[in-house]
């Protein structure tokens, strides 16, 4: 197939999936124990729909493997918590078959309930099924501690604040709801006598991690006593931030039931208010479906549970979250790389609906170190006011600023979002996702932070893509945003200065092998792209001119064809945020037969951010105003080709992509995500890219 065809019938496809409002919305899809914890909040709040638990049983059958195990993403090892979890499930829906038998064996194996993960033995206790004494101590007082506190909430990531603020009220109330006669005695692998529910480290003496276990003991000692009297207030208070919060967003998956069960735990009935709007929020990241994987978009054939009835035999699978405002832009600058013009009407109604999602009107969590900005940033969600982020808020700047829409449309909100986008750089002249020098190092290493996941700091894939943006909005401030003003006052001294500081980040954080560290995408294959894109849109002579960015360009661009696969395509396991270095994502199934070696075979969405990374690193080399290497640039047009190539082999006849690995990353080690979108735009706009910004050779 030639590569306009394939870009034809990819347009065509992706066009058909706008809604009628005018964004795209694809699927988000994590590991199991979403759907688990689904069934756990319905048993705690007392509110169990028959229905809704055997379709979820079903998708959680679906993703079970041949060893009776759960893993964190397709293809991944066996994961202990998430296999405990999806067991527990399986077995209160009355659930029993031979591969429960297998996951068991595997649970027993591996050390069973006392060796799982903290938020697993949460789940445990809210049921009685293992004691609360086994689960470390937060004290609800933390939420009195005044922000300028060495240690208080807001020190801790916004993902992390989220579900912590209701886990202080959970911890501190202890709420049990039995489930009968109910047990999970057989995965426990010694007697009740010989459990040990105490946290070890192996680190020194003197270390953070010893003392906080010691002060988790300490802490234990003083749950005993019957009273103290900041209880009610902290409590309070904690309330107060749940309901604020809830009342205007749609959030992740854990704090929507955290913050309802700590309602519950409150005494609040099920009709209050709050949990109502937590529940439904829940409810509408839902699909049914039929068959043996996921529909990729949520607004075309299946939907979720509020708008469709399901047969005995559909699957539901819930969603931890909904991405319509990452959707969209992205979609967007697929559909512009592929030709598209930008005053197609369909893009221009994107345009005016991402518009219409900016939020101006709440001073959100940022504020905290962040008080002297105004709003002007966008969420991952429809509605989360509270949390809008600085990776989708560079998408949408990015996407308007090429968009034909009139000037009178699109100035202010721009002006509005880069005006933010600037006040949130932090102080080591990166940018994080959803706060400013959140990067206190000691909250990640209490023992509630067992998935090291409490910070938001600055990462390569975040910066590189604001650098980008930057330069865009340079390059284009005669035309589309002729008279933008930022509050320094100096449009362009105010970026430069912005962009100075990220070149320096950039170029402290640049790995040895030559690829960047990516923070929401696996891993370095999108770091990688994410800052050799941004540095291909500085202005020529700011960086193209020097030596040692040169070098380190075409280092990142040789380690990028050092692992191209055979097939021409890339890919990258998630294991790489455990190892610390470069591994393909891991061959299929797991695990592999005996005597089975497998091997690499590319994934679209990987394959794509490869050689958008390469066409960035080659327009870099060919821009500069030093003598470019002709045996370099022909090496990357190569590999450029050969990239193009299998993504064309790869297309499937209808203009998509098929693509079942895990991408997409929430926290690094611990929970991954597979974006239904990313087969979809990415590759189209790989294609796009890789036809139109390839310079020909220097002779």
């Amino acid at each position: 197939m030639g590569i306009s065809l394939s870009i034809q019938k990819a347009v065509s496809h992706q066009l058909g999936l706008q809604s009628l409002e005018g964004y795209w919305w694809y699927t988000l899809e994590a590991n199991e124990s979403i759907c688990a914890e689904t069934i756990f909040l319905m048993r705690f709040l007392g509110e169990v729909d028959k229905e809704i638990e055997a379709g979820l049983a079903r998708c959680i059958l679906s993703t079970q493997r041949p060893d009776g195990t759960w893993s964190l993403y397709y293809g991944g090892p066996p994961d202990l918590s998430t296999t405990i979890e999806c067991y527990w499930s399986l077995k209160l829906v009355s659930c029993h078959n031979d591969s429960l038998t297998r996951a068991r064996d595997f649970i027993l194996a591996s050390g069973g309930i006392t060796h799982s993960r903290v938020f697993t033995k949460i789940h445990l206790a809210q049921f009685g099924l293992i004691p609360w004494s086994a689960c470390p101590s937060m004290p609800v007082e933390l939420m009195l501690m005044p922000n300028w506190a060495p240690v208080n909430i807001y020190e801790f990531s916004s993902w992390a604040r989220a579900c912590i603020i209701p886990l202080l009220v959970v911890l501190q109330k202890k709420p049990v709801r039995t489930l009968g006669k109910f047990n999970l005695d057989e995965l426990f692998a010694e007697p009740a006598s010989e459990r040990g529910w105490n946290y070890k480290t192996d680190k020194f003496f003197l270390s953070w991690e010893r003392f906080f276990i010691e002060m988790n003991k300490l802490l234990k000692i003083s749950e005993r006593i019957p009273f103290s009297p900041f209880d009610g207030a902290a409590l309070k208070k904690c309330e107060e931030w749940i309901c604020e919060h809830i009342a205007k967003t749609e959030d992740i998956f854990p704090a929507l039931a955290y913050g309802a069960i700590a309602l519950s735990a409150l005494g609040h009935p099920n009709s209050h208010p709050i949990i109502g709007k937590a529940l439904n929020a829940l409810k509408s990241f839902r699909q049914v479906y039929d068959g043996d994987d996921l529909p990729a978009s949520l607004t075309s054939a299946n939907s979720n549970t509020q708008t469709l009835k399901h047969s005995n035999t559909s699957s539901i699978h819930q969603q931890c979250c909904i991405s319509p405002v990452w959707d969209t832009p992205w979609q967007l600058t697929a559909l512009l790389e592929a030709g598209i013009p930008p005053d197609q009407p369909q893009l221009l109604k994107a345009g005016r609906w991402l518009i219409g999602k900016q939020i101006t009107g709440t001073y959100g969590d940022w504020r905290i170190k962040n008080p002297d900005a105004k709003p002007g940033g966008w969420s991952f969600e429809f509605e989360n006011e509270y949390f809008p982020d600085v990776d989708d808020t560079i998408q949408v700047l990015h996407v308007l600023n090429r968009l034909a829409l009139p000037y009178s449309e699109k100035a202010g909100p721009i002006q509005l979002g880069l005006d933010w986008l600037l006040s949130m750089q932090n102080g080591d002249g990166g940018w994080g996702a959803f706060d400013k020098n959140n990067n206190l190092s000691i909250v990640n290493k209490i023992p509630f932070s067992d998935h090291g996941a409490c910070l938001d700091p600055s990462s390569p894939d975040i910066t590189g893509r604001m650098l980008g943006l930057l330069a865009g909005v340079i390059a284009s401030v005669s035309e589309a945003i002729p008279q933008i003003q930022l509050h320094s006052g100096d449009c362009h001294a105010a970026l430069r200065l912005a962009m100075t500081k990220a070149i320096n980040y950039l170029q402290s954080t640049q790995e040895p092998f030559g690829g960047w560290f990516g923070r929401w995408g696996v891993n370095y294959i999108y770091g990688t792209w994410c800052v050799l894109a941004g540095l291909a849109g500085l202005p020529v002579g700011q960086l193209a001119g020097s030596q040692g960015w040169q070098k380190r360009i075409q280092r990142a661009a040789d380690w990028l064809i050092s692992i191209q696969h055979d097939d021409g395509g890339w890919s990258e396991s998630p294991e790489t945020y455990k190892t610390g270095k470069y591994e393909p994502y891991p061959p299929h199934p797991y695990p592999l037969p005996q005597g089975e070696r497998g091997f690499s075979k590319g994934v679209p969405s990987q394959t794509a951010w490869a050689i958008m990374g390469l066409v960035a690193a080659q327009r870099n080399k060919l821009d500069s105003s030093a003598a470019a290497d002709g045996n370099d640039i022909q090496l990357i047009d190569n590999s450029i080709s050969r990239g193009i190539e299998f993504l064309l082999k790869a297309q499937r006849e209808d203009g998509t992509w098929d693509e079942r690995e895990f991408t997409g990353t929430g926290f690094p080690g611990h929970f991954y995500i597979r974006y239904h979108g990313y087969r979809y735009f990415f590759p189209l706009m790989a294609l796009g890219c890789g036809t139109n910004d390839r310079r020909p050779l220097q002779t």
